[in-house]
C-alpha cells in the first residue's frame, strides 16, 4: 500500500509540474514582456469576498442613518437635515470619500488593472482615516451643538473601510502566482542564456565581461631592448668627440 501511495503522489508531483510549464507554454517567446504586461493586472483570487464585502457594507451604510436622523445621502448631499443635524465638513469629506472607494472597488473588480487597484487602496485608506475623524468629531461636539453622536451604521462603515483596506493591500503589494512563475521561469533561461548571464553582471556588478587575455612574459625582450637603446645612445654621444679630437 505504502508503494502504491508513493508511485500515486509522484505521479501527481509530476502531473502538477506538467499543468504549470504548459501554463507557462504561451509566454516562453517572450517572458520579459509577459511579465511586464502580467504586472498591469491585478489577480483577486481569495479576496474577492473581502473585497466585495467592504464595499458593500460602505454602500449599505449610506442610506442608513449617519448620526440621529441624519442619514449617509444627507451627509453626502449637505441636504437640510444634514445641515440642521450640525454636520461638520470632515464628515461630508468622508461621505464624498467612501463613495468615490466604492466605485473605485468596482472598477478594480471589473477591469482588474493593477493602476485602479492602486488607486483605490489609496482612496480606502483616506476614507478609512476620515471615517474615524467623522466619529471623532460626532462623539466631541460641545453641549450647544444640537446634533447627535454617531450611529451604529457609522461604525460598520469603519469595519467594512478596514477589510476592504487590508483585501486590497494584499492584492496590490503581492505578487500573483503567475507573476512569482514567470519571474522564475525568466531566471532559469537568463541562466541558460549566455548574453542574459552577461546582461544580468552588469546590473548586478557594473563590471563588463573580458575576454581572457593571454599573459606573455616579455621582460627579457624589453631589457633587450633597453640595452640596444642605452648603446646606440652611448654611440651618438661618441661621435661628436671624436671629432673634436680630430680636428
Amino acid at each position: 500500500m505504502s508503494s502504491e501511495s508513493k508511485s500515486a503522489k509522484s505521479s501527481a508531483k509530476s502531473s502538477e509540474q506538467e499543468a504549470g510549464e504548459d501554463a507557462l507554454a504561451q509566454y516562453r517567446g517572450d517572458l520579459s514582456g509577459a511579465e511586464r504586461k502580467i504586472a498591469g493586472r491585478v489577480v483577486l483570487g481569495r479576496y474577492v469576498p473581502l473585497i466585495v464585502f467592504g464595499f458593500l457594507v460602505p454602500l449599505v451604510m449610506i442610506f442608513l442613518p449617519h448620526a440621529g436622523d441624519v442619514r449617509g445621502y444627507d451627509v453626502l448631499f449637505n441636504t437640510q437635515v444634514a445641515q440642521d443635524g450640525a454636520t461638520a465638513k470632515p464628515e461630508m469629506i468622508f461621505s464624498w470619500l467612501r463613495l468615490i472607494t466604492i466605485l473605485l472597488t468596482i472598477g478594480t473588480l471589473v477591469s482588474k488593472s493593477w493602476i485602479v487597484a492602486w488607486v483605490n487602496w489609496a482612496f480606502a485608506g483616506v476614507a478609512w482615516w476620515y471615517n474615524v475623524f467623522a466619529i471623532w468629531v460626532r462623539q466631541t461636539q460641545p453641549p450647544t451643538e444640537s446634533g447627535d453622536g454617531p450611529a451604529i451604521p457609522l461604525l460598520f462603515s469603519l469595519v467594512g473601510l478596514t477589510v476592504l483596506f487590508y483585501a486590497l493591500s494584499a492584492v496590490v503589494f503581492q505578487k500573483n502566482p503567475l507573476q512569482r512563475a514567470l519571474a522564475a521561469a525568466r531566471r532559469e533561461e537568463a541562466h541558460r542564456d549566455e548574453e542574459s548571464r552577461l546582461a544580468q553582471q552588469r546590473l548586478r556588478t557594473g563590471i563588463e565581461d573580458r575576454e581572457d587575455a593571454e599573459i606573455v612574459d616579455d621582460r627579457r625582450a624589453r631589457a633587450k631592448a633597453r640595452r640596444e637603446r642605452k648603446a646606440e645612445l652611448e654611440k651618438q654621444e661618441s661621435e661628436p668627440q671624436q671629432e673634436s679630437e680630430e680636428d
